[in-house]
């Protein structure tokens, strides 16, 4: 008893201690919340997140205790994210229709690298009933001319739901497309035909519309397209090979409008602000222009946000910099942390889906890790910077854009190996040679562009934006050129990730004795959990290909030519390259470590560390029964009714009921896994 006492009374003195940190665990809350609520196979009852709010927040008034603080908050995570599914409801599409008429109003114009993509609003789709109509539907079609946002189109489409995951646990872009109400996704067979024009009116995505084709007026090929990323958020128009080597060179944060572009966007115009009005002394004098300046550059970073299409991090850094200018109007200095966490819970409360989004995840991980960084190095740099001539200044510079690099690829590189499995080598290289463009160059320039285009004077400004901009897609195609620019690695355990994280957390927010602790704590689990699966072999969700990884990760396919998507990512989630799976040998044998593939016109053999698989090419009775004679599972697509089977038989219609399989063999024995595992009955999810 004595030993309890000692450890009670140690929590409540680190608890007294971290009182002052309690803000910081709001977000943290909230987010264990959310992710309870998405890691259900089925969903809750409607009303279970306020029938335990509503008497937790009269316990919390009554009883001001902490634990019943974080119990609060947990539970409004979890409310929120019910709730946010409830708002944002959709009928989903149940099967593929081919050759109907699709009716809506266009609400945005993407362009592509080949055609663009139309988002329809106020739908209505040949054949389907007004009560199973989605709310949104996208169309890729091949030509816009003449297309506005706002006007009502007919088109002769080919509709389908959004996929299902690939593999089990997989990305879920069923999810993904619900949270945005799109229910059915399609491609146009001929050119969409205007029922009515758009209504009069102001309205941003005709705003990104027209932008977007002013710089395509000004600029050409791959400048127009990184043009239209950094100035309205619109990364669908680049060239594959080129969005390829950004991301490979680790410039992919430059893609993705966050931190760095708002805040240069803020900045350059807080700087002409401020300067325009001190080139007026008498008003200077007599007016507060520095706070006059904090408002404008506010109101245009809050323009930004809304022309860059409001995404996430689009949004987090726009929370970021209005307290920041708030600090201002007040005269005082924002505590850095405080604003990173006050921006993550109103997002986490008013979009918690995001929490599940890379961006999400990447952009705050990445803000709060340089944010702890430059705080324990601040007194270092103020005393480089105090009393420093050019040259320092310029080497403080490089050494700030080395450091922010550095740290920030640190804090991202677990969640950029679970969500992409690859990591930029050169990172620090291409950024220290391509942010300086991006700050002194590109973004002024952009803004110039922005703020001249209602008088029709964007075409100098947007001249002199494109060598910035050549300059970075030539500096990201060469280090993606470089020999080992990529690092690759299989996807691994969701669980190590979690504890990667909560080590970050318990680094960025505790204090004392007890955050080497947990850090410690969390770090040991993480190595644990990080461990690759075994070699697995994978049924495709409409059984077209069945693939098989050997224990060095290569991995193997029964075809090339089907589900190329899935395909791709199995390649992706193996930690190779697009394009190095092999084929199934027509004839004869192929052996790797730990893996043997046989293979004739009846059927493929597969002995994976002593398991025996039969993948049949030919469905005759007689080959099921040699095979399930022989194999200790039989992947077959047809297979007959009432079909008997001494191995564990599975066909066509278990990947239809239960999504793609992949078959984990560890340690000699074979653990089976579906993507209805992961999840069964959610509002996102196809009966």
């Amino acid at each position: 008893m004595q030993v309890l006492g000692t450890i009670w009374a140690f929590l409540i003195s680190e608890i007294a201690a971290h009182r002052g940190q309690a803000f910081l665990m709001i977000p943290v809350l909230l987010g264990f919340g959310i992710a309870v609520y998405f890691a259900m196979p089925s969903e809750p009852w409607l009303w279970a997140g306020l029938c335990g709010l509503v008497p937790l927040l009269g316990f919390a008034i009554w009883l001001r205790n902490y634990l019943v603080y974080a119990a609060l908050f947990l539970t409004l995570g979890f409310t929120a994210a019910q709730w946010r599914t409830v708002v944002v409801h959709t009928p989903v599409l149940e099967r593929d229709l081919e050759f109907v008429d699709v009716v809506g109003t266009v609400q945005a114009i993407e362009d592509l690298d080949k055609g663009a993509r139309l988002l329809l609003s106020d739908v209505a789709i040949e054949g389907v009933a007004p009560d199973d109509m989605p709310r949104k539907v996208r169309i890729k079609v091949w030509t816009t001319d003449g297309l506005r946002v706002g006007q009502r189109v007919s088109v002769l489409a080919n509709m389908s739901p959004p996929s299902a995951p690939v593999i089990p646990g997989g990305f879920d872009f069923q999810r993904f497309m619900y949270f945005k109400s799109i229910g059915a996704l399609g491609f146009g067979y001929k050119a969409p035909v205007v029922l009515e024009e758009a209504k009069a009116g102001f309205d941003f995505e005709g705003l990104r519309h027209a932008v977007g084709l002013r710089i395509d007026a000004a600029l050409e090929g791959s400048s127009a397209a990184l043009a239209k990323a950094l100035m309205i958020g619109r990364r669908t128009a680049m060239d594959e090979a080129d969005l390829e080597a950004v991301r490979d060179a680790g410039l992919a944060h430059m893609l993705a409008i966050s931190g760095l572009h708002v805040g240069l966007f803020s900045g350059f115009l807080f700087l002409m602000a401020r300067f325009g009005m001190a080139a007026f002394p008498s008003f200077a004098l007599r007016h507060p222009i520095k706070k006059y300046a904090a408002v404008f550059a506010c109101l245009g970073a809050l323009f930004y946000m809304f022309l860059a299409g409001a995404t996430i991090p689009t949004q987090r850094a726009m929370l970021s910099v209005g307290v920041v200018f708030f600090a201002i109007l007040l005269d005082r200095s924002p505590l850095s942390l405080r604003v990173v966490a006050f921006a993550a819970a109103v997002i986490l409360l008013f979009f918690p889906e995001a929490l599940m989004s890379a961006s999400f995840q990447m952009s705050f991980a990445a803000v709060t890790a340089l944010i702890v960084f430059y705080d324990w190095t601040r007194g270092w740099w103020v005393e480089m910077h105090r009393g420093a001539g050019w040259g320092r200044r310029l080497s403080v510079y490089v050494l700030g854009v080395c450091a922010t690099t550095v740290v920030s690829t640190i804090a991202t590189a677990p969640l950029t190996l679970y969500h992409f499995q690859h990591l930029s080598v050169y990172g620090l290289l291409a950024n220290v040679l391509a942010v300086p463009g991006l700050g002194f160059l590109v973004m002024p320039f952009a803004v110039l562009a922005l703020l001249l285009m209602p008088f029709g004077l964007e075409a100098l400004p947007l001249f002199l934006m494109e060598y910035g901009l050549q300059t970075i897609l030539g500096l990201a195609h060469f280090v993606a050129d470089l020999d080992g620019a990529v690092f690759r690695w299989p996807q691994f355990e969701v669980l190590a990730l979690v504890f990667f994280v909560m080590a970050g957390l318990s680094a960025a927010i505790l204090k004392g004795w007890i955050r080497i602790g947990f850090v410690a704590v969390f770090l040991v689990l993480s190595i644990d959990a990080f461990h690759m699966k075994g070699q697995i072999v994978s049924i495709s969700s409409m059984f077209d290909v069945v693939a098989v990884w050997d224990d060095e990760g290569r991995i193997y396919v029964s075809d090339r030519r089907k589900d190329r998507f899935t395909r791709e990512n199995w390649e992706r989630a193996s930690g190779v390259g697009n394009g190095s799976a092999r084929v199934f040998p027509r004839e004869g044998f192929l052996e790797r470590s730990g893996l043997r593939i046989g293979c004739d016109g009846i059927a493929c053999r597969l002995s994976v560390q002593g398991q025996r698989f039969s993948y049949l090419r030919d469905h005759r009775d007689d080959v099921l029964r040699d095979e399930c004679e022989w194999a200790d599972v039989v992947l077959s697509k047809y297979s007959p009714r009432n079909a008997v089977c001494d191995a564990e038989l599975y066909t066509r219609f278990d990947v239809y009921r239960h999504g793609a399989h992949s078959f984990d063999v560890r340690d000699g024995m074979i653990f089976v896994e579906r993507v209805e595992d992961y999840r069964e009955d959610r509002p996102w999810v196809l009966p």
